[in-house]
């Protein structure tokens, strides 16, 4: 059927897209602050949101792919509603910020910006002008008997990857909690000193814990500290300047 991709094609334009997309970053971030950084969000070499985006955009826009026009705010369209949706979700699940754009004029809430949904727009022409034709006749090419072969191990390999990432982000949200209960602890002004030195000693011991086990975060997204953390982290400061 003319147009039909089957799901495991549609996996190696995910992995091969989620690969580009960490090599992006790592080049942006490499640029930009001088150093290098692993910036995919799981453990291995991969960025999912570029995957996931650039599927999203074959699908959606291969109909529109003979006018410049329409493939070019398609692609703002399609990358900016990912961009959001995804900045919300993860924000909603860890109370911080994957990514923050509030620096950027004309932005919503941090999680777009004008400015880099004009960029994914053009990106949206050059990976489906330039790029595609050239994946979608490499992985064409691979022979049929490898196909099942290197679906298989490259997902299982993903899959293990994820987990191994999955389990993290729910201690991490566990840490969260965690100083979430002390602070509110804290903040009831407890008049017994050896109780609340107690409290701070016990959310330093938390804090270390996260740096130690969860440093790869921080180093790869600096504005985790935003938001719900950052609070946390302040008034334990404060307290333990208090009681000092």
């Amino acid at each position: 059927m003319e147009g039909y991709i089957d799901w495991q094609t549609l996996f190696f334009f995910f992995i091969v897209y989620s690969v580009i997309g960490w090599l992006l970053e790592v080049i942006f971030h490499i640029y930009t602050e001088k150093k290098l950084i692993n910036r995919g969000f799981l453990y291995g070499p991969i960025c999912p949101i570029y995957g996931n985006g650039a599927v999203l955009m074959i699908i959606f826009l291969t109909p529109l792919e003979h006018n410049v026009l329409y493939l070019f705010i398609g692609g703002v369209v399609v990358a900016t509603v990912i961009e959001y949706i995804t900045g919300y979700i993860l924000e909603l699940a860890f109370d911080t910020k994957w990514w923050d754009y509030s620096s950027e004029p004309w932005n919503i809430k941090g999680y777009i910006c004008i400015r880099f949904s004009l960029m994914w727009g053009i990106g949206a022409l050059f990976l489906m002008k330039v790029i595609h034709p050239k994946v979608a006749s490499w992985i064409a090419a691979i022979p049929s008997i490898m196909v099942p072969i290197l679906y298989h191990g490259i997902l299982i390999a993903f899959v293990v990857d994820l987990t191994l990432t999955i389990h993290s982000l729910i201690e991490f949200r566990t840490i969260l909690k965690e100083l979430r209960a002390i602070k509110e602890e804290l903040n009831k002004k407890l008049k017994d000193r050896e109780q609340e030195w107690d409290l701070i000693k016990r959310a330093q011991g938390i804090q270390m814990k996260f740096k130690k086990r969860h440093i790869s975060f921080l180093r790869i997204y600096p504005h985790l500290t935003k938001g719900k953390l950052e609070e946390f982290l302040k008034t334990i400061k404060s307290k333990k300047r208090d009681v000092k």
